[in-house]
């Protein structure tokens, strides 16, 4: 339903205005080097059937960004636990950045722990 490639795209290039170098993965993540503990953002999107009005997600270019179009942020990490994954000061900026976003937030680790941080209702980067 969301256009993850625009919201992958906004990502990379807010993380390269703060200097954070990042690649692109097969599927169109976005990979930040970490050392040992590499972070890949990555769009989950929502379980809609048929969403309500007939919208079509190739229409908006904004549909798939804040909570009325709803779709998830994942941060996934090489890390075992989830206290190690924000092991680093450029790891913590990633998060903030991702944070910036109305989405929810999904943060996982490689043994397949994860944690839902509920994105804000206000709409923030709605439009812009």
């Amino acid at each position: 339903m969301a256009n993850k490639i625009q919201v992958l795209d906004k990502i990379a290039r807010n993380l390269a205005q703060l200097g954070i170098a990042s690649t692109r993965g097969s599927a169109g993540e976005v990979i930040i080097d970490n050392g040992s503990n590499d972070c890949t953002v990555s769009y989950v999107s929502a379980s809609i059937q048929a969403p309500m009005g007939g919208v079509d997600g190739s229409v908006s270019p904004f549909l798939g960004m804040g909570i009325a179009a709803p779709g998830a942020i994942q941060l996934s990490f090489q890390a075992v636990t989830l206290a190690a994954c924000l092991d680093t000061p450029v790891v913590m900026q990633v998060l903030a950045v991702c944070a910036s976003f109305a989405n929810d937030l999904i943060i996982a680790d490689s043994a397949s722990h994860s944690a839902r941080l509920r994105g804000n209702p206000d709409l923030i980067m709605m439009g812009e």
